[in-house]
């Protein structure tokens, strides 16, 4: 009877959806990338008047670093010659 009582009560967790709606149809992977803390911070910052320029839109932090980042790829051949300005010891 314990059994069939649990069971019971288990279902009602079955017809629920978990979390929140994804905002977006990308399909997303959890990544983690160590970064200077001073562009962490100015990337916050800028995200943060960007989404505030934009008002009443608004943008998810991570539609707005994957816009930045595939503009950096669709521009290959300037953040190219900027890497190469990068003295050596700084490059890594």
């Amino acid at each position: 009877m314990p059994d069939d009582r649990i069971s019971k009560l288990s279902q009602r967790f079955k017809s629920h959806s978990v979390g929140r709606k994804p905002e977006s149809t990308r399909n997303r992977e959890r990544k983690s990338f160590y970064l200077d803390t001073d562009l962490a911070a100015q990337l916050d910052t800028t995200y943060k008047a960007l989404n505030h320029e934009l008002f009443p839109q608004s943008v998810s932090k991570s539609a707005f670093l994957e816009t930045i980042i595939e503009y950096g790829l669709d521009h290959l051949p300037e953040v190219r010659d900027l890497l190469r300005e990068i003295p050596a010891s700084d490059a890594s």
